[in-house]
């Protein structure tokens, strides 16, 4: 139960085997040891992203936000976030269920936002720099408010 490192490698085992929610369970008992580590927060939520549906997702949600509050700089989780709050988006429209939670909604719409502001701080200064934009200008549209970065 200790064994974290164990519990790593089994994470990536399950990875390796597409077995998602076993990788997740996995991932989940070494955050359990290592909860101040940004990169394992990311690598759950990936996977969370991975296995679907409007729980996971909200769970991926989650993990990339605590992922950029323990490190403001990680560029993945940075991207991660937008895509994972995209995605969240996506779902519940063609959900079956049309009842959505409106504040779910609009926390994934401003993590989005704050995603993409954090992006465009990164890449400032960058070669880059006009290609993150527009993405990130792409995915601003894709929420329907129609505010560009």
């Amino acid at each position: 139960m200790a064994d974290s490192a164990g519990w790593y490698e089994m994470a990536k085992f399950r990875m390796e085997l597409a077995d998602y929610k076993g990788a997740a369970y996995a991932l989940e008992e070494v955050i359990l040891a290592c909860p101040l580590e940004a990169s394992l927060h990311c690598e759950l939520a990936e996977v969370y992203s991975t296995i679907g549906g409007l729980d996971n997702l909200m769970l991926a949600r989650k993990h990339m936000a605590q992922s950029l509050e323990l490190d403001p700089s990680n560029r993945r989780a940075q991207f991660g976030l937008v895509v994972v709050a995209n995605s969240y988006l996506l779902e519940s429209e063609k959900s079956a269920k049309k009842i959505h939670d409106e504040h779910e909604i609009a926390v994934a719409k401003e993590l989005i936002k704050y995603g993409a502001d954090r992006l465009l701080v990164s890449y400032k200064g960058a070669p880059m720099f006009s290609t993150v934009r527009a993405v990130m200008e792409e995915y601003q549209d894709d929420t329907g408010d129609g505010d560009a970065v």
